[in-house]
């Protein structure tokens, strides 16, 4: 016959079904209270790569119309004399990418053009202009801070050029392109070309000069952040940091490109000395030589 189970051996069952059944609901609801910290910290990440999408997108967006620098004319160029950068010389205050100039001048025939006469890029003086305007020899300069091509011509001619300016003999035109954009993940061609109007709009010619020689000598790094663009700006004197951070003069910089390219620029560098283009192999002495064209030695 078999024995039936004792009070107490049933008691006991019975407390450890309790504290089983107290273990499993205090388990499922720290299961779920996980489960909910889970659901929580999953939202805060996606909202926090939604808002930082949202603004890096923003920060991208640049307007088709900006203001124009003082220290640029309104074809986006850098003027450098002797006596100062030209500043204010722009007859208006602000550029917009949907309304470019074209020029119907006809520059000087160059050993590319084989004898033939070409576009001019505008805002340029044309051949006659420069006889009669009175002005050291004009140099002007389409360049890309990001060119290996650039980097070479401006070790080459970068001292002379900045010698022959500051003694007055000729004045140099700067205009920056991006054309090498696509070279870096961060745009660098376009945020030096900004980081050269803020500089120019505060320094010297001198310290202008000698910042650009620098800026040539980081060509193939892949590139400066805005914080290393900043500390060589305030290298030179000038502090630059707001409006690198602001995208303050992208806008100008866009137009001076699609607007030398509209006007048939499609490398850099491309130098001009007043209409005629630079093809040869000594800068200095094709230089030299259109000052003596013009001076009637």
């Amino acid at each position: 016959m078999a024995s039936s189970p004792s009070p107490r051996s049933s008691e006991a069952r019975e407390k450890a079904r309790q504290i089983a059944a107290k273990q499993s609901k205090r388990s499922s609801k720290s299961s779920r209270l996980w489960w909910q910290i889970g659901v929580v910290v999953v939202l805060v990440l996606i909202i926090g790569i939604i808002a930082a999408v949202y603004t890096h997108n923003k920060k991208g967006e640049i307007p088709d119309s900006g203001p124009v620098p003082t220290s640029a004319n309104q074809y986006g160029g850098i003027v450098v004399t002797k006596d100062g950068i030209k500043k204010d010389t722009s007859d208006v205050d602000t550029r917009d990418v949907n309304d470019l100039k074209t020029s119907s001048a006809s520059a000087s025939p160059d050993d590319e053009s084989k004898g033939k006469e070409t576009t001019l890029p505008v805002g340029m003086p044309t051949a006659d202009e420069a006889k009669k305007n009175g002005q050291p020899a004009r140099v002007t300069i389409f360049q890309d801070y990001n060119c290996i091509h650039c980097a070479e011509f401006e070790k080459a001619n970068g001292e002379e050029i900045k010698k022959q300016v500051l003694d007055g003999d000729a004045t140099l035109e700067i205009r920056n392109l991006n054309f090498l954009d696509q070279e870096t993940s961060t745009e660098y061609s376009s945020r030096a070309a900004m980081a050269a109007y803020s500089v120019a709009e505060q320094v010297s010619p001198e310290k202008f000069l000698d910042w650009q020689a620098e800026m040539f000598s980081h060509q193939g790094q892949g590139g400066m952040s805005n914080k290393e663009l900043a500390d060589l700006a305030d290298k030179y004197g000038a502090d630059i940091k707001d409006d690198l951070d602001s995208n303050k003069y992208r806008p100008m910089v866009n137009v001076t490109v699609a607007e030398s390219q509209e006007n048939g620029l499609s490398g850099t560098p491309t130098s001009y000395v007043d209409s005629t283009k630079f093809t040869g192999q000594s800068f200095t002495d094709f230089l030299n030589n259109i000052k003596k064209a013009k001076s009637g030695s």
